[in-house]
Formats: C-alpha cells, sequence, structure tokens
C-alpha cells in the first residue's frame, strides 16, 4: 500500500509539487509515516514531507535501477527508513519515506502472530485429518483386536463368542481372520480338554488311581447289574474278597514306594487271569475283590481261589528288596445268586476277617453263623467305646509271689493289672471276650492308656492309706507298643499320679518284640530313659532269637503258663529249665505264670526262679481285697 499510494500521487500531481507535497502531509496524517519525498532520477526533490534527513541514505542502486528497494535502522534503531523506485508518467521516481520503528515492530508481531495462527490452523486441520484417518486404518482395528483378546482370555470355554466379524480390506483383514480361527481353535481344544477330563474323573471315580483296576464302587455297581441275572437264570455267584498277609509290616519295614510296587504287581496278576463273567477290582488297601458268576461249583470256586494265591505268591524283586506276598481269600458263594450286592460283599469280608486271626488258614467259605458272630463283634465293639465313656472299666490285681524268700508268708513282690469290664447287663466280662476286638479296632490304645493312669492311681491310693504299695505290672499291646506316643503316656501317667517311675513294671508280649527288632530296641531305651521296669511276656512261645533277646535291655523273662502247666513232663520240665538258665545268664530276673500246683512251685523254687503268679497263691481280685495283704508303710 505504501508503494502503490505515492506512484499514483506523483502521476496525478507530478507537474504541481506543491500539491504534491499536500497530498504526502495528508498521507503521513492518516499513517504512521514520520517523513516522506519523492526524488527523480538526477536526485531532485519533487516533494516531501516531515524532517528527515535523507542525505546519508546511499540510494544509487535504487536510483539507477539496479535495485527495486532498500531498507535501513536510522537515529539508533528507532526509525526505519525504506526507499524504492517506480515509474510515473515516464519518468523514474525515487520514494523515501521514514517509519516509526516502534510501530513496524508493532505490525510484524501483528503479522507474526497472523502467520502463526495460519500456520496452527493448517497444522491442526492437517493432524486431524491425519489422525482420522490413523484412527480408522490403523488404532480402531487395533482396539477391536485387544477387546477381542482380552474377553476371550476371560472367557476361554466360549472364546468363540468374542469373534471379529469385520473385515477390513488391508492387512488387518488378514489378522483378524487369522484371530478368528484361533479363537475357534481354542474353543476346540477346551472342549476337548473338558471332554478328556470329565472322561478321566468318571474313570478315576470308578477306578484305583495306583492298580488301574476298578474301585469298590464299581465292584458294588457290577454286582448289582450280575446277581439279579443270575437269581432270574438260576445260575451261581461266587465273590472272593483277597487280602495280602502281613502287608502292613512290609510297607512299615521297606517303605510305602515298595508296597505300592507290590499292590501293582499283584494287582496285574490277577487281571492277567480274568477270563469271561469274571471281574477284578480293588476294595482298598491291600483287598481285592473277584466276581466269577456262571456255573462254578464249590469245588471249583476253592480250585480258583487256590490258583489265585499260587499266582501271587512268587517272589518279588523290588528296589533291591525281596518280598513274597502271601494271601488270604475270604468266598462268599451263592448257590442261586439271589442276594444283593452289599451282602454277599459282606459275607466274603466276614469270612476274611474270621481267618486273618488264624495262620494256617488261606481261604474260607462263609457261614450264616460268621454273620452272628461279626454282629456280636460289632457290639461288642461298640458297647467297649461306650464303656470307657462310662467309666465301666476296672482292674483286678494278680498278686505276684516271691519264691526266693522262704516260709509260707511269701511277700508281693508285684502285682499284674488285668482288665475287666463291669457290663451293665452282661455283668462282668473277662479280657479274652473283648481285647482281641479292642486290638482289631484299635481302641486298645485308648484302653491301654486308661490301664496305665488307673494302675499308677492305684499305687498312689494304698500309699495314701499308709501301705507299702508293691510294683504294679501293665500289659502292653503290639498296636500300643508301636504307638510313638508310648513313652510320653507312660510318663504322663507316672506324673499325673506323683509315684515314682520304679513303681510301675510294662509286660511286652514276645511276639510284638520279635515283629520289628530294631524299633522294640529303641522302643526300650526310650521307655528304660523313663525309669519303669520291663520284661518280656509268654516267652518261648513266639519265634524267639537268642541274638536278638541279648539287645533288649529288660529286667525279667515270664515263663509262658503253656510251659508251666506241662511241669512233670520231661520235655517241659527240659524247657522250663533252659529259659531259667538263659535268663539268668542275661542277667534276667524269671517270672512264671499260671502256676496252679504245689508241684510246679517246688520245681520253680529249685531251679532259683524269682517271681511266681498264679490260683496257687490267688486269683485276680479287685484292689481293696488287695489292700489288707500289704504290710503298713513304716513311720
Amino acid at each position: 500500500m505504501l508503494a502503490m499510494q505515492p506512484v499514483v500521487l506523483a502521476e496525478e500531481a507530478l507537474a504541481k509539487p506543491r500539491e504534491l507535497e499536500q497530498l504526502l502531509s495528508k498521507i503521513q496524517r492518516d499513517s504512521s509515516i514520520l517523513a516522506a519525498s519523492i526524488r527523480n532520477a538526477k536526485g531532485v526533490t519533487l516533494a516531501r514531507v516531515g524532517d528527515a534527513d535523507f542525505s546519508d541514505f546511499a540510494i544509487d542502486d535504487v536510483v539507477a535501477g539496479r535495485r527495486d528497494k532498500l531498507a535501513r535502522f536510522a537515529l539508533g534503531g528507532k526509525c526505519y527508513d525504506l526507499a524504492w523506485s517506480a515509474t510515473a508518467g515516464g519518468q523514474r521516481l525515487v520514494f523515501l519515506t521514514r517509519l516509526d520503528s516502534s510501530q513496524i515492530n508493532t505490525l510484524l508481531a501483528a503479522f507474526i502472530l497472523r502467520i502463526a495462527g495460519l500456520v496452527a490452523l493448517i497444522v491442526a486441520v492437517v493432524t486431524a485429518r491425519t489422525m482420522l484417518v490413523l484412527y480408522r486404518s490403523v488404532l480402531r482395528p487395533f482396539f477391536m483386536l485387544r477387546r477381542s483378546m482380552i474377553a476371550a482370555a476371560a472367557h476361554p470355554d466360549h472364546a468363540d463368542d468374542y469373534r471379529i466379524h469385520e473385515r477390513p480390506r488391508n492387512e488387518f483383514g488378514d489378522v483378524f481372520q487369522a484371530h478368528d480361527e484361533m479363537l475357534t481353535r481354542v474353543v476346540e481344544s477346551k472342549r476337548a480338554d473338558q471332554l478328556r477330563a470329565e472322561e478321566r474323573a468318571r474313570f478315576l471315580a470308578r477306578h484305583d488311581p495306583l492298580t488301574g483296576l476298578p474301585n469298590r464302587d464299581f465292584f458294588l455297581e457290577h454286582l448289582r447289574q450280575t446277581l439279579p441275572v443270575a437269581c432270574e437264570r438260576g445260575e451261581q455267584v461266587q465273590v472272593q474278597v483277597l487280602n495280602l498277609a502281613g502287608f502292613s509290616a512290609i510297607n512299615s519295614a521297606l517303605g510305602q514306594n515298595v508296597g505300592d510296587r507290590m499292590l501293582i504287581e499283584v494287582a496285574r496278576k490277577l487281571n492277567q487271569g480274568v477270563s469271561a463273567g469274571q471281574f477284578v477290582a480293588r476294595l482298598g488297601g491291600d483287598e481285592f475283590g473277584i466276581v466269577n458268576a456262571g456255573p462254578v461249583s464249590p469245588a471249583q470256586a476253592a480250585e480258583h481261589a487256590e490258583r489265585i494265591l499260587a499266582e501271587i505268591e512268587h517272589l518279588l524283586a523290588i528296589d533291591g528288596n525281596e518280598v513274597r506276598p502271601r494271601g488270604r481269600i475270604g468266598i462268599a458263594y451263592s448257590s442261586t445268586g439271589c442276594t444283593d450286592a452289599e451282602t454277599a460283599l459282606h459275607d466274603a469280608e466276614v469270612v476274611l476277617t474270621r481267618i486273618r486271626s488264624d495262620a494256617r488258614a488261606r481261604y474260607q467259605f462263609f457261614s450264616p453263623e460268621m454273620t452272628q458272630e461279626a454282629q456280636r463283634r460289632q457290639e461288642t465293639e461298640r458297647g467297649l467305646r461306650q464303656a470307657l465313656e462310662r467309666g465301666e472299666l476296672r482292674l483286678f490285681y494278680q498278686p505276684k509271689i516271691a519264691l526266693d524268700q522262704a516260709g509260707a508268708g511269701r511277700p508281693y513282690a508285684a502285682c499284674e493289672a488285668l482288665i475287666r469290664w463291669q457290663h451293665p447287663a452282661r455283668g462282668l466280662i473277662s479280657p479274652g471276650e473283648f481285647i482281641p476286638i479292642a486290638e482289631a479296632c484299635g481302641l486298645i490304645v485308648p484302653i491301654g492308656e486308661w490301664v496305665l493312669r488307673e494302675a499308677c492311681a492305684q499305687v498312689r491310693r494304698w500309699r495314701e492309706a499308709g501301705l507299702t504299695p508293691p510294683r504294679v505290672a501293665v500289659n502292653v499291646a503290639a498296636l500300643q507298643f508301636r504307638d510313638p506316643k508310648l513313652p510320653e503316656m507312660v510318663r504322663g501317667a507316672i506324673a499325673a499320679a506323683g509315684v515314682e517311675s520304679d513303681a510301675l513294671e510294662l509286660e511286652i508280649t514276645e511276639s510284638a518284640a520279635m515283629s520289628d527288632v530294631t524299633l522294640t530296641v529303641a522302643v526300650l531305651a526310650s521307655l528304660r530313659a523313663v525309669g519303669v521296669r520291663l520284661s518280656i511276656d509268654d516267652f518261648g512261645t513266639g519265634y524267639s532269637s537268642l541274638s536278638y533277646l541279648r539287645k533288649f535291655d529288660i529286667d525279667a523273662i515270664k515263663i509262658d503258663k503253656s510251659f508251666v502247666d506241662d511241669i512233670g513232663d520231661a520235655n517241659a520240665d527240659a524247657i522250663c529249665d533252659a529259659i531259667i538258665r538263659l535268663g539268668h545268664s542275661l542277667g534276667k530276673k524269671i517270672i512264671a505264670e499260671g502256676v496252679e500246683t504245689r508241684a510246679q512251685l517246688e520245681f520253680l523254687s529249685s531251679r532259683r526262679c524269682e517271681e511266681a503268679q498264679g490260683f496257687l497263691f490267688a486269683r485276680p481280685m479287685p484292689a481293696d481285697d488287695i489292700a489288707p495283704k500289704l504290710p503298713r508303710a513304716p513311720t
């Protein structure tokens, strides 16, 4: 605008300098021009306004036409001079202006801001378009893929519900296709895994995980299907229950791995011999069940049992150990199959329970009398549990007489505590009737603890009555002897009663001591540390080993009643004499039980047997009957 206006003015007032100056003055008033001047090509000033001195402004290049314009800062930067050339009326004119530089800065700043705003607007528009394109082509597909993958991971069983159905016409279309196919395969794989897991669960619910044989539930299910069919046809059904004798001892001595390998091998042999109409299962623990349906006579059932036992009783080498399984079989034989599954299995197990106590029996058939006996055992077990809770158990005491002191008034060296059951309906029940049941069902451990505590308490009561109590002997059952808590149990009973530890004597049966010699040595050492006296009961009836006997830290050996009964027979005399000599040579005291005649007493006394007990001296009696025979404690 500054360049054009002077040109127009010059053309109109070129010949009228005064009017030209007036026009320059008007322009000056209407703008930020401080001064202005118009010159011709010869440097003659045609018009001017303001006091600016342009004499030092080198404008020769502009006048000569070599440059179109020229600019400078003047007066220390306060003013801005501008020179340019233009043609007017056929003449070259030079225009000079002086502007206020502060106005220039404001204008320039405003110009820059307008330019910056324009650039920002252009950048914003371009960026928005770019981001929109980027979102549509990249980000949106990526977010869709991300949402699908997260949802599918959270619900893998229904991953195909989160497939992406869009198919962009770019690489994401291929990615979405592959993604959906992957989700489909995931669902198919999960469904296949679920089917396999369900099938595995069904298998495990009906099979034993160790041997792979059908389990007890499957066995009963098979019987429920087999027995009605056999009943309709009038066919026979044979149910056998096989138990491995001594398995728990093998498991304890050689480890569970050996026991498991033994079970697996027995299961393999049983399964190999299965023929049509037969079914084999593992019922639990070391018990296996066998069903044999069809025309099977009792003789054939017995033959089948013998064949099974012969097959499994081969020597096995497991982890460097040689073990030989020994089996026993209880057989429930139905001539018509008209019974229910639970009864058939129960009958076979009843027989097995019956023959477990008979080392010579290998198999036996069920008889109705066995069920009655089993019912009596169950009633006894149930009543025995209640007897403990109701306080129906009693202790009787049978004196042990000191034979090394002559005279009719031999003192009581000790008393053996013998348990009785004061049944509310049946009266006094002897231990021979309920102790085997207590041992079979595990009640012998709490009963044995009660006996220990009651025997120690009785010693205290005698002492409180001013009497000198004898040593009290308590029998320790095999199961109780293997209880790791036994030493602590004994220590607790002695502490609770407040008596000396040597007032108590523990009698361990020979069979229990010899079943695991290493364990026996350790337990005896623990009991010896408590301070109680120890003796081996029923000596000579088990499988005595002199090499082991000398390792046992015991105080006494008891000669079993079966040998004492036969004293007078040369062989029995020789055995009793040998036991007494053996005990003395080992430094052990000898105690004879079951002494009932003077001849037996004289024989034992002549061999220097230290103590004896039996009906010849006294029968087992309540503690109150023992008290009058005890000496008064010294005052």
